[in-house]
């Protein structure tokens, strides 16, 4: 099973992109606040509660679809409850 944070983080690199890049353009492109600490406790999964709109801004940011990632949050929490 794969986390969203491993997910992102597969996403963010296939996109070449730093931690300190992706605050940066989510500051300037979309007008959303964030830091890096926040980000790598999300890509190591230590944050697995995440801010909706930061959400909506990384599948932006990284061509994600939103059903995309419904379909991992949804599975992932089946599989803890099971």
């Amino acid at each position: 099973m794969i986390t969203i944070g491993k997910y992102l983080r597969t996403k963010r690199l296939l996109k070449k992109l730093t931690l300190q890049q992706v605050v940066d353009q989510t500051r300037s492109v979309y007008n959303c606040s964030t830091s890096t600490s926040v980000l790598s406790a999300i890509e190591t999964d230590k944050n697995k509660i995440i801010d909706g709109e930061l959400l909506f801004v990384l599948s932006d940011l990284y061509g994600i679809k939103l059903e995309e990632l419904q379909r991992l949050i949804i599975r992932n929490l089946q599989t803890e409850h099971e």
